[in-house]
């Protein structure tokens, strides 16, 4: 199983103040938003993400979005990855990873294909509380 870090998630209640200060003030480029997937009826993505390169590569990136106090629970889970930030993992064997923090009584929750499309995500924290996503990109899929 490798490992790779992928991103950073920033959480703010005020997300043009965030987008001012990765694009104006550090002047990391903005990426295109990626494939989100609608989690709730009516919802904005692009008013609650911002995503930016952190890298000059698009190999480590920011994502900044609106914190969401209430997902953990909304959503039957009990790790919330959006109420303080999290960062993440790219990993080519997410079931790898599943056993080996079940081996170690970690618990962890497994979002699925939650918010990006094509990425199945799982959450958990560190011995420190630290919130830690690990995800592996799905295969492609025929239509």
């Amino acid at each position: 199983m490798k490992l790779r870090l992928h991103h950073v998630n920033v959480c703010s209640d005020d997300m043009e103040e965030l987008n001012k200060f990765y694009a104006g003030v550090l002047g990391l480029e903005v990426l295109a938003p990626l494939p989100m997937i609608d989690v709730e009826e009516g919802g904005d993505w692009e008013q609650n993400v911002g995503f930016f390169d952190a890298s000059g590569s698009d190999e480590l990136q920011i994502h900044a979005s609106r914190r969401q106090v209430y997902l953990g629970a909304r959503m039957g889970h009990a790790v919330n990855p959006l109420i303080t930030g999290h960062f993440a993992f790219r990993t080519d064997d997410l079931d790898e990873l599943r056993a080996r923090l079940t081996q170690s009584g970690i618990p962890f929750s497994d979002y699925g294909e939650w918010s990006v499309e094509g990425w199945h995500q799982i959450f958990f924290s560190d011995p420190a509380g630290n919130v830690i996503e690990v995800h592996q990109v799905l295969e492609e899929r025929s239509t």
